[in-house]
């Protein structure tokens, strides 16, 4: 039996059109479909006409002259194949429209990846958050994920390094291209618009950073702080905290009290408030236990060392605090801002540990102690023998940067750094490498 399709031309389809309403089969199943008044205005459907468990079935294609008449067979072909292996296309296709309607904007698709991939996953799932609802949001947040294209991608991207974060850029093109990777997938979109981009598109290479504030920069910052109305004592204490304990911004601004013990000088670091995983006890210098009192006041009996200090009016008019029981992660960067007098090169919060692994090592703090100090992982054969935490020694390097801050702090004017005593030099053999997790 010859099953060979009888070649059909555009020019064929047009007349079809021409005459009016048509119902015209192409061959194995495939239809060419208009009613009268779609005939006039020269559009139509390819239907694909099937039987699946003795029952009469048929699937829109999609629309002419969107769809040619090329594609049509491709897609009816392809289609043909599922059917073969039992597969309903028409049903398929209606259950991949209810899952589009569960993600009708990109917001919405933000918030379905969101809590899928990343709030179950990520340490700070609120910086991925953020990203979402500062950047991507306003600019194609109302946008059907279907009607994005790569130039509704460039413009997000384009608008965030004209604010000067090209970091952030490079972060935004990621999660985009990994949430419309899953709208894929999931045959909510046809293409992934992010799928073209690299970071040369966006914030470019992203370098190591290399800024550390010497002693006089340290000099400029505390005369800043103390003498800007409007910085605040609790900033201030959050920054000498965090150079002294070289502690990462967040494992400081979400910690609790009850982690610390002030009496044995000791903050219990938990390995699920740490990037490595890696639970450590910091021991408090003299300085650092006289700031955690302070901060405790300002606390005001709260579980939080740094609890959250804005509180906003929901819809309902009811007071409540902002979206962490803690300060935010943007707090101390945006308050940094507020110290114009300083007349040193731009620097983060970022900056702090950097700050204090450099002082350490002027002070003649061996390197395993003063690694151990940032709570490092010890890379190779090392970190997998060296099991010692050097408490004892860290105690007595970072007392003596705590005495250092702690000068400094208090407007002493400091020529030379002093020497740390002998007993924060660890006397063994330097051997492997460090690496920051």
């Amino acid at each position: 039996m010859n099953t060979q399709q009888r070649p059909i031309t555009d020019r064929e389809i047009k007349a079809w059109l021409a005459s009016g309403a048509v119902d015209r089969g192409i061959g194995e199943g495939l239809t060419f479909v208009a009613s009268a008044t779609a005939a006039r205005a020269g559009k139509a459907s390819w239907i694909l006409r099937y039987r699946l468990n003795g029952r009469t079935k048929e699937k829109v294609l999609g629309r002419y002259p969107e769809l040619s008449l090329r594609d049509a067979r491709e897609q009816a072909r392809q289609d043909r194949a599922a059917i073969e292996r039992g597969i309903d296309v028409a049903a398929a296709k209606q259950a991949e429209k209810a899952l589009l309607l569960e993600v009708p904007t990109v917001q919405r698709l933000g918030e379905v990846w969101f809590a899928k991939y990343i709030q179950p996953r990520y340490k700070y799932p609120d910086v991925v958050a953020r990203v979402l609802r500062k950047h991507i949001n306003p600019v194609i947040g109302q946008l059907a994920p279907l009607d994005v294209k790569p130039a509704h991608v460039d413009r997000v991207l384009t608008r965030i390094v004209a604010s000067g974060a090209p970091t952030v850029a490079n972060d935004a093109l990621r999660y985009m291209s990994r949430m419309f990777r899953m709208a894929a997938r999931n045959h909510w979109i046809e293409r992934n618009p992010a799928a073209d981009f690299d970071s040369v598109d966006a914030g470019g290479d992203e370098v190591s950073r290399d800024r550390w504030l010497t002693m006089e920069e340290l000099q400029q910052l505390a005369l800043a702080m103390r003498t800007t109305p409007n910085f605040g004592r609790e900033n201030e204490l959050a920054i000498w905290l965090l150079l002294a304990m070289c502690v990462r911004k967040m494992e400081l601004l979400s910690a609790r009290w009850d982690a610390f013990d002030l009496d044995a000088g000791v903050w219990t670091l938990a390995k699920e408030s740490t990037k490595t995983r890696s639970s450590i006890l910091i021991p408090l210098a003299e300085p650092v236990i006289a700031w955690l009192k302070e901060a405790r006041v300002f606390s005001f009996g709260k579980p939080y060392v740094f609890p959250a200090r804005r509180l906003v009016r929901s819809r309902l008019g009811v007071a409540r605090r902002n979206r962490y029981e803690h300060v935010g992660p943007d707090t101390l960067n945006v308050a940094l801002q507020r110290l114009k007098i300083l007349d040193i090169e731009h620097f983060t919060v970022h900056d702090m540990r950097r700050t204090a692994r450099t002082h350490l090592a002027k002070l003649g703090v061996d390197r395993f102690v003063a690694e151990r100090s940032l709570n490092h992982k010890l890379g190779n054969v090392e970190g997998i023998y060296d099991r010692h935490d050097y408490f004892a020694e860290r105690a007595t390097a970072l007392g003596a940067w705590a005495e250092l801050l702690a000068d400094v702090e208090s407007g002493k004017v400091l020529v030379s750094q002093p020497t740390a005593p002998r007993t924060a030099t660890r006397k063994a053999r330097r051997v492997g490498m460090v690496t920051d997790g």
